[in-house]
């Protein structure tokens, strides 16, 4: 909304004077993501260029939200301001917030500005106003504190601690402590992140709550793999005809939760095609069948409707996510921070963006995110196995040519393990549901099962001993939008 202003400042670690970016006026009912920059802290953090020093520059600050008819204002008292230049400060960052409002919006408590002694004063007065109360932040506080006392036990104690103090670890206490872990990493304290996120997976098994939320995990990766079992259990060339069968059957059998499972691994097959099969078996059946089918195709529009929605929010985070890496001074630092945001989404968002760009002629800003996509891929794959790696080179070929020459060349390395590799990714991407990386994953399988057969041919093998590619059949084929395949009904074995 507001846009940041640039001011000189010197760096009070090495002295060098370089031009910042600092928010002066945070408009949280039209700006969600400023009001949350400010919430957590990260507000007008600026790191030196030169020496890397990471601070916090004191300015004035005025927030505002028209629905709460909340209007606040802080003048950090280290600027040592004269009460008649103060007033003229908060006078004009007012004058702004009223000069952005419609006429009928312009309301008495824009006049009267409350001011706050402290930043954190500010901040704790709109969680307020947000329904968060003094107690709840002590509560809050109270957690992380516990989290301290965890960090300063010996781990051999962590059992009894846990013990002692199991009905404070719920699920608030688990989202603070991936909460503070991603602050320390943007910090620059990748060592307290690891503690603290080594700290939340022994207290996962060691807690009533984490017992139960592991619990909840393990029961629906159990019905991930019932409802793949079920997919793979149709054969290499499935059908929508195949795949409305299967639906069917789950709607016959009253497992609405496998409904759910099953559009979320199938979604690019349930297209406006299948939905016209779905209705003219309806149409065709009897009354009893007719009513589990209109049943059965409400659920079903709910559920892919869901799924597109959820898709259009990964999007639209991931698109959020790339701005911040590539307005950050520390690209690095700004991509570390952010792992658990980096997906095949994120990295199509960004390929989008660059093809856009070169289209645009726009060579700075190509530039730049090029050398975000650089990074990005350098970062990813620095702890990853190298048939990972592999996979990901391959993804980023520019060509199918390129895909098939870098496979004749070092598909063997990995043999049947890179099939193995491409199958676990196709599950993991398969339940975020249909992406171009997604369908690129598909070709390539095909492609390295192909080559690894050839392969196997040549060493006297005999030709069945490499696994079957993924197939569709001929109609799906000639639509573009056939099921994903293989689904695996198993986890690799991570140390095989």
């Amino acid at each position: 909304m507001f846009r940041p202003i640039t001011r000189q400042v010197a760096c009070p670690s090495c002295r060098q004077p370089f031009a910042a970016q600092i928010e002066q006026i945070i408009d949280g009912g039209r700006d969600p993501r400023a009001k949350a920059r400010l919430l957590s802290g990260q507000i007008n953090v600026v790191r030196c260029p030169y020496c890397g020093y990471e601070f916090r520059l004191a300015t004035p600050i005025l927030y505002h939200d028209a629905s709460k008819e909340l209007l606040l204002v802080n003048v950090p008292m280290e600027l040592g301001l004269p009460l008649a230049e103060q007033e003229r400060v908060i006078g004009s960052l007012t004058q702004a917030i009223i000069n952005s409002l419609p006429q009928e919006q312009r309301k008495g408590y824009l006049l009267m500005p409350r001011s706050t002694l402290t930043l954190q004063g500010m901040i704790e007065t709109i969680l307020e106003a947000d329904g968060i109360t003094r107690e709840m932040l002590e509560a809050r506080l109270n957690k992380l504190r516990l989290a301290e006392q965890f960090l300063q036990t010996d781990p051999a104690q962590w059992g009894a601690l846990a013990q002692q103090h199991d009905s404070a670890l719920d699920e608030e206490f688990f989202a603070l402590l991936g909460a503070s872990a991603e602050a320390a990493l943007q910090d620059g304290r990748r060592d307290l992140a690891q503690a603290m996120l080594a700290l939340r997976d022994q207290l996962l098994s060691l807690s009533s709550t984490g017992q139960r939320l592991m619990s909840n995990v393990a029961a629906q990766e159990a019905l991930i793999q019932a409802v793949a079992s079920d997919l793979n259990a149709l054969g290499n060339q499935v059908s929508r005809e195949k795949l409305l069968d299967l639906a069917i059957r789950y709607a016959q059998e009253e497992k609405a939760d496998k409904l759910e499972v099953l559009v979320g691994l199938a979604r690019p097959v349930m297209d406006y095609i299948f939905f016209q099969q779905l209705t003219a078996r309806l149409e065709a059946a009897d009354a009893p069948q007719r009513t589990l089918l209109s049943k059965l195709r409400e659920q079903l529009l709910t559920l892919t409707q869901a799924v597109d929605q959820q898709s259009q929010a990964l999007v639209q985070q991931a698109a959020q996510t790339l701005q911040t890496i590539v307005n950050s001074s520390d690209v690095d630092a700004a991509i570390r921070s952010r792992l658990d945001l980096i997906d095949d989404v994120f990295i199509s968002v960004l390929s989008a963006n660059i093809q856009n760009a070169e289209q645009r002629g726009d060579a700075a800003v190509a530039s730049r995110l090029r050398e975000v996509m650089e990074r990005t891929m350098t970062i990813l794959q620095e702890d990853a196995p190298p048939a990972v790696r592999f996979v990901n080179e391959l993804l980023l070929q520019p060509s199918a040519e390129r895909a098939r020459e870098l496979l004749a060349a070092r598909a063997a390395e990995f043999g049947r393990e890179l099939l193995d590799v491409m199958t676990d990714l196709l599950n993991e991407l398969s339940a975020r549901g249909h992406s171009a990386a997604l369908e690129r994953l598909i070709a390539l399988r095909q492609m390295a099962a192909e080559v690894l057969g050839d392969l196997a041919m040549q060493d006297g093998a005999p030709s069945d001993s490499a696994p079957k590619p993924p197939l569709l059949d001929s109609k799906s084929a000639e639509r573009k939008s056939g099921i994903i395949l293989p689904f695996s009904a198993r986890k690799r074995a991570r140390d095989d």
